[in-house]
Parts: C-alpha cells; sequence; structure tokens
C-alpha cells in the first residue's frame, strides 16, 4: 500500500515538472516579448510616421497639422506623413486611428471637433479621452462673428438689438450640425437671451458664399477665413471670441468689449495616439510637441492663421478634454443636438 501512495506522487511530481518544462519556453518567449516590445518603444521612431488628419486637404486643420508635422518631424528626425481621411463628421480618419497598432507610427491630428462628436452622436463610435492617448494642444484659436455686409448693423449691440426685434427673421449659418461654429451660436443665443434661427449646409464653403450673399444673417468662422472676408467688404466682422483682440486684425473687438459679457468659445487641434501608446513614446512625442508649439516659427505661423500656440502636456491636455466634453454636453443638451 505505502509503494503504491510513493509510485502515484512520484508520478504526480514528474508530471508537475514537465508541465513546468514545457512552460519556461513560453515564459522565456514572454519574457524576451516584453523586452523586445520595451526596446522597440525606446527605439522609437525608426521609420517614416503618418499622421491622420480626417479633414480634406487645404482647410484649416490640414494647414496647420501640415505646418505642425514639418517641425515635428525635425525634432524626432524622422518624416511625418499628413494622410488626409476625410468623411463623416472626422470619423473616418478618426477610428482609423483608433483601430491602428500603438507602436507610434500612426498618430491622429484633429480639431476639437473630436470631442464634440461623442457629446453629440446617437451611438458615438468611440470616447475622446478612453479611446485614444492625447499628447497636446498643439493650437488654439478664436472665432469671429461675421454678418452679411447687406445687414444694417455696424456692432455687435445692433446685432443682438436687432435679433431680439426680429425673433426668427435674423438667421445664423453653420457648416455642419455638430461644428465648434454651431456650438458658438448655439452659445451666443443662450449668453445674448436672443432666438436666432441656425440654418444648415453641408460645408463651409456654400455657407460662406450665402452668407456673402445675404441669404443668411451672420456666421462664425475662425479667423483665417473670416479675417480676410472681413477686410475685403465681403462681410463684416463685429466681435471675436476669445479674450484679447487678435494681432492680425486689432480693429475687431472682442465680444466681452462689444458688450456681450461672459462670451467666450475657442476652436482648437491637438494631437493624439491610439489608445495604450507605451509611455516612452508618448513621452518623447509630448517633448517634441511642445518644442515645436513654443518655438518662434510655429509661434509665428499660428498667429498668421488667427491662432496662438499651445504646447500643453499630457495631463493638461487631458484636463482639457474632460473640461471641454462637459461644455459641449451642455451645449448640446440644452439646444437638442443629435447627430447620426
Amino acid at each position: 500500500m505505502n509503494r503504491t501512495i510513493a509510485s502515484i506522487l512520484n508520478r504526480a511530481i514528474t508530471r508537475r515538472g514537465a508541465t513546468l518544462l514545457l512552460a519556461l519556453p513560453l515564459l522565456h518567449c514572454a519574457s524576451t516579448f516584453a523586452q523586445g516590445t520595451d526596446a522597440s518603444a525606446q527605439n522609437w521612431p525608426q521609420r517614416p510616421i503618418r499622421m491622420v488628419v480626417p479633414y480634406p486637404a487645404g482647410g484649416s486643420a490640414d494647414t496647420v497639422a501640415r505646418t505642425f508635422g514639418k517641425m515635428l518631424s525635425e525634432k524626432i528626425g524622422q518624416p511625418v506623413i499628413i494622410d488626409n481621411k476625410p468623411g463623416a463628421s472626422g470619423n473616418i480618419g478618426t477610428l482609423d486611428v483608433m483601430r491602428a497598432k500603438a507602436d507610434g507610427y500612426t498618430l491622429l491630428f484633429n480639431p476639437s471637433i473630436h470631442v464634440i462628436n461623442p457629446e453629440i452622436m446617437e451611438r458615438p463610435p468611440y470616447q475622446a479621452l478612453e479611446d485614444f492617448t492625447p499628447i497636446s494642444q498643439v493650437a488654439k484659436g478664436p472665432l469671429v462673428l461675421m454678418v452679411s455686409s447687406s445687414l444694417k448693423v455696424n456692432s455687435l449691440a445692433d446685432f443682438v438689438k436687432l435679433a431680439k426685434s426680429k425673433p426668427k427673421e435674423v438667421t445664423f449659418a453653420t457648416s455642419v450640425i455638430g461644428s465648434a461654429s454651431h456650438l458658438a451660436e448655439e452659445l451666443f443665443n443662450k449668453t445674448a437671451k436672443v432666438d436666432i434661427l441656425i440654418v444648415s449646409y453641408k460645408g463651409n464653403a456654400p455657407a460662406l458664399n450665402d452668407l456673402m450673399g445675404g441669404q443668411v444673417s451672420a456666421m462664425f468662422d475662425p479667423a483665417v477665413t473670416a479675417v480676410p472676408l472681413a477686410h475685403s467688404g465681403r462681410v463684416k466682422a463685429l466681435a471675436v471670441t476669445g479674450k484679447t483682440r487678435l494681432t492680425s486684425a486689432p480693429d475687431i473687438p472682442t465680444a466681452d468689449e462689444a458688450g456681450l459679457k461672459g462670451f467666450e468659445f475657442y476652436t482648437w487641434y491637438g494631437l493624439w495616439g491610439p489608445k495604450n501608446l507605451p509611455e516612452a513614446i508618448a513621452k518623447k512625442l509630448e517633448a517634441a510637441s511642445r518644442q515645436v508649439a513654443q518655438s518662434q516659427t510655429f509661434q509665428k505661423g499660428m498667429s498668421d492663421e488667427g491662432l496662438q500656440s499651445v504646447g500643453s502636456s499630457r495631463t493638461d491636455f487631458a484636463g482639457l478634454i474632460k473640461q471641454e466634453s462637459a461644455l459641449y454636453r451642455s451645449i448640446a443638451q440644452q439646444a437638442n443636438i443629435r447627430a447620426n
């Protein structure tokens, strides 16, 4: 009986030993893989980087991305290739990056609509913070309130007075439902206590054409578009939505100066990586992005576009995303904005 028990124990020990021996190569492979992953992150970048811009070439997001990408490539020592993937309010290019391998060779450059979309969509395909690695807020800028040159107003106070005297007759144009301009217009209605009808277009160009033609009364748009139109006399610029006047158009007052206290709104641009980007790569990208933003060349380029260079830390950028998400959610809920 004792011999039988001893035999069973020996066989059990032998099996356990065999199992451990079989597991050793797997453990070694796992360790080697982890070391390889760490090494590749430490040695990043070793090849060109694809930076997805989910909007067409030639637009404001593309312009800022190309300026930033060129200078980022100089800092990291590898080409940064801009890949325009427009469609579905930016979601096509955004989802391409979300599904990409988190190895630092696919990045996302997106304006603030990246944070707006999840707050206005019925079934958002992503969450701005949870599904991406925020790297840095690159630049920001106010919008400009433009009115048709045929509209008989010459100041923000005149415009508000007209909107209150003719509710629903004064109209806002917006390039697309849920854009930064759309949310600024909804916030304007609330702050100024007016009820201006918002007309949605399929793109910025037709909205601007109708504004210049007098088919709509007013529109918010970034300074890079608005200032040249105002200076050419094709529209009137009544106010900017930032705290300070634009260096490119010091003649346009801020909304606060023009009498609309507390009205402030910005569009901005940021850099993201896919979720779970290795810490070593995220740190390198953060440092390089901040160096670009702090350079006089980039600051001058952004100023010419009516923007301000930022170059925030990853922590500050994540905090901004939370703050902006709450703002956009509040505006969308109060105005009942919903997109498919």
